[in-house]
């Protein structure tokens, strides 16, 4: 079975950054949908993109960015497939 993993980091100048992490998703949409309601936890109007990587820099393959009401960045999201060790 095919498990898909969630990296939420939601951004807190605050009192830091947070990071969640969850890997009960069986697809990917399921995925995607669980961010976005984390997201719209914070900030009803989040807007969610793809993130735009700049050559030569290392990031999650899927990285996408939650964008709050003012159109500033309130975290950051990958959905990845989890690869079993086992053969």
């Amino acid at each position: 079975m095919m498990r898909i993993l969630l990296i939420i980091v939601v951004f807190n100048f605050e009192t830091g950054s947070e990071l969640e992490m969850r890997q009960d998703f069986t697809n990917e949409p399921d995925c995607h949908a669980a961010a976005l309601s984390s997201f719209q936890e914070l900030d009803e109007a989040v807007q969610i993109r793809a993130m735009d990587i700049p050559d030569g820099q290392e990031m999650l393959e899927g990285t996408m960015i939650a964008y709050g009401a003012g159109g500033g960045e309130i975290g950051m999201y990958a959905c990845n497939t989890l690869r079993s060790s086992s053969g």
